[in-house]
């Protein structure tokens, strides 16, 4: 086998292998993130306080409440339960009744659950669905 011919198929083993390193990359990326978490609040008083406090605290952390909250010091402060939320590509989205259609689709092959909200990116060509990571 010719020098060339050898060093050709170095390059093609290495692109290959750089390949499948970055597209492992990607996916592991996604999954290793951590997606459940507490977030602090304040001190919390009742259930409608929390209503109150906590989707804002998970906000702050692109997260949303996951309607759990506990007290970690008496009258100082609480914690919220919040899980991580996620853009991810569906393609065009024309209206409502397609988003239900679609965007449950692309939450499920990432492991997560649709939380209703859509927005298009690109008019006729590219659309996101908000998800979240439980």
């Amino acid at each position: 086998m010719s020098t060339n011919s050898q060093q050709s198929m170095k390059k093609k083993f290495l692109l290959s292998l750089g390949t499948v390193v970055i597209g492992s990359s990607t996916v592991f990326g996604f999954c290793s993130q951590a997606s459940a978490f507490d977030v602090k609040a304040g001190p919390i008083w009742n259930n409608d306080d929390a209503k109150v406090k906590c989707p804002v605290a998970a906000q702050s952390h692109n997260a949303q409440w996951n309607g759990q909250w506990r007290t970690t010091v008496p009258g100082k402060e609480s914690v919220c339960g919040v899980s991580k939320v996620f853009n991810v590509k569906a393609g065009p989205i024309w209206n409502n009744d397609d988003a239900k259609v679609k965007c449950p689709v692309a939450a499920q092959s990432h492991n997560a659950r649709w939380n209703g909200q859509w927005r298009t990116t690109v008019p006729g060509k590219e659309s996101i669905c908000q998800i979240v990571k439980e």
